[in-house]
């Protein structure tokens, strides 16, 4: 009896063992999964899927534009006056922007309204690049233009030399490119220029962050790599150096980069993990490997890459390899049908693959989940920012002139004169630490008197409309606290009006402030600041259509019933309701 159950418990014990060996394996066997859905699309799909805030948006041959949620359903159809070039970006809270053929640039939210235009004169060439704070740099020809998030111009620049590189965002929420005439170019967000003469043109462009270092890894068709160096604490125009890296063993087609680790797909099918030093951490294959029963022969329109906090993702037109960071091989997924385009990979983990047969098919591939701060409207936040929201002091901090009525004209009148002109540039931190600091005079001086304030109200709303033109995300925060804080109602409208132009709010939290301050129990409540609360959740409601637009609409139905505001208030409130139930802003995505 004893030698029975010995002889069970072994057996059993090996059977376990067995079991556990094949589900630690698991990951790396191959996934053959079917799609959750598809959608026949009719059309040959031009490029990427292009994904943001659990919705995918595509470019047909015919110029078409249109998108999905990614439950399937059908979010919108797009009609770009003439057929849209096939060069899209999208925001953090799911704009896209795109262009036609004539060269009309615009801007659709989330619903496919439009919500700005910008005639360019010729199409773009070049897919927009968009910054931490939702500001877009356009590329054409030799310029690049900078718009905020609602069309403001905040500065163009002439580079003296027509683009010849597709503008890549760096790690520091620059743009990076390279001109014809060999230029490598780093174009700051405030429109600072730093270049630095190549002998060739590069096939892609890598940034990396070494911690108190930037760089950049050019890779170029033969293989060969180098390094471009950038040191902030150089002066300016001489911030770039090169450094020569030792060469891959193939050309590449597709590279990503993670702090200062870079992935590279080779054209064999090979994926290699390499160091900010140029040395190769780990090499494996792919499922486009000769060795893994693919082509090995891979072109760059055939092939893109994905590095995040989940691991390293080789995506290509017949299927995705992924890694863990060290290099084990988590799963591969091989689509069963061609797709036309490089397929994408979403932060939920569904892949998007449009097919040479026309039908857009979406895969459920990974239940690995992200681990960076996601926000509930829009997904992961932006990789960085531009310190908009806490600007270093501006030069005017300590001078005793600075609060003199004839001063502040003067100072007013040149920020005027440089943001309407589009010409604000090198001076935006400056001027908004200005304007913030005159704005916010009161925050941490208890003793400031609000009777004789060191800036009065009526020039401090114009700085605050100044603010709103300027329309950086990162400002919110501060409009929140003036509008939380500050005792006068021209101030609180005024700051209610500049988030609404901004037109984008990252969390929502305007919301809240509007709710609490206009409640019931608020026996000092504004009727104009009501109607200016109402505009501007309307407008955000608009710009960022749902799920934050249905909040919105929530809000404006409690200020509809409140019993201390005007009828006549509370009609031009219906009014607002009423336009955004036309446009289906209240309904849910599902």
């Amino acid at each position: 009896m004893k030698k029975t159950w010995l002889v069970c418990f072994i057996l059993i014990t090996a059977f376990a063992s067995l079991a556990a060996q094949q589900r630690v394996d698991i990951p790396g066997t191959q996934v053959g999964a079917a799609p959750i859905w598809e959608a026949p699309i009719g059309d040959t799909i031009r490029g990427t899927p292009h994904l943001q805030a659990s919705s995918a948006v595509l470019v047909g041959e015919n110029g078409r534009v249109r998108s999905f949620f990614m439950s399937s359903t059908p979010l919108w159809n797009f009609d770009a006056r003439g057929s849209a070039v096939p060069y899209i970006a999208r925001s953090y809270e799911a704009a896209t922007y795109i262009c036609n053929t004539d060269g009309i640039f615009m801007a659709i939210n989330r619903v496919g309204r439009e919500l700005w235009r910008l005639n360019l004169g010729k199409p773009i060439s070049y897919p927009p690049v968009v910054g931490w704070d939702g500001r877009v740099f356009i590329s054409l020809d030799s310029t690049i233009t900078c718009r905020t998030a609602s069309g403001n111009s905040l500065w163009t620049i002439d580079l003296e030399s027509p683009i010849s590189f597709a503008p890549v965002l760096d790690k520091t929420g620059s743009v990076a490119t390279v001109l014809r005439n060999m230029d490598f170019v780093k174009v700051h967000q405030f429109s600072h220029i730093e270049r630095i003469r190549l002998e060739r043109l590069p096939v892609m462009i890598v940034s990396l962050d070494e911690g108190n270092t930037q760089s950049y890894v050019l890779l170029y068709q033969s293989g060969e790599m180098e390094k471009i160096i950038y040191n902030d604490s150089v002066r300016r125009g001489g911030r770039l150096s090169r450094q020569n890296l030792r060469s891959l063993p193939a050309p590449p087609v597709a590279s990503e980069s993670r702090g200062d680790l870079f992935a590279v797909t080779l054209r064999d099918g090979r994926i290699l993990c390499i160091n900010a030093r140029g040395e190769t951490v780990w090499t494996r294959n792919t499922h486009e490997a000769a060795e893994e029963r693919g082509p090995g022969n891979l072109t760059q329109t055939q092939a893109k890459m994905m590095f995040d906090e989940r691991g390293i993702y080789a995506i290509t037109i017949r299927g995705i390899s992924a890694y863990t960071q060290e290099g084990r091989r988590r799963f591969v997924h091989r689509l069963q049908t061609v797709s036309s385009g490089v397929p994408s990979l979403s932060d939920e983990g569904l892949l998007y693959a449009c097919g040479t047969d026309n039908i857009l098919r979406v895969y459920n591939i990974d239940a690995k989940l992200r681990t960076i701060v996601q926000n509930r409207f829009y997904g992961p936040e932006p990789e960085g920012d531009y310190g908009m929201g806490s600007p270093p002091p501006s030069p005017w901090t300590g001078q005793s002139s600075r609060y003199h009525d004839v001063e502040q004209d003067r100072v007013y009148e040149e920020i005027a004169a440089a943001i309407r002109s589009g010409r604000i540039g090198q001076n935006e931190p400056v001027y908004v630490a200005y304007m913030m600091e005159m704005i916010g005079f009161f925050i941490g001086s208890p003793q400031t008197s609000q009777v004789r304030p060191l800036v009065n109200p009526m020039q401090r709303v114009r700085l605050i409309n100044l603010l709103a033109l300027v329309g950086s995300r990162e400002t919110i925060p501060f409009l929140w606290n003036i509008f939380d804080r500050d005792p006068e109602p021209a101030i609180r409208r005024a700051c209610a009006d500049a988030i609404g132009i901004i037109g984008v709010d990252p969390t929502g939290r305007s919301f809240h402030s509007y709710n609490f301050l206009l409640s019931p129990n608020n026996p000092n409540i504004d009727p104009q600041l009501v109607l200016a609360a109402t505009s501007s959740i309307a407008r955000l409601c608009r710009f960022s259509g749902p799920p934050l637009a249905p909040e919105g609409i929530r809000v404006l139905r409690y200020f509809s019933n409140l019993p201390s505001v005007p009828n006549r208030v509370k009609e031009q409130i219906r009014n607002e309701l009423d336009g955004l139930f036309r446009e289906g802003l209240d309904k849910p995505i599902q």
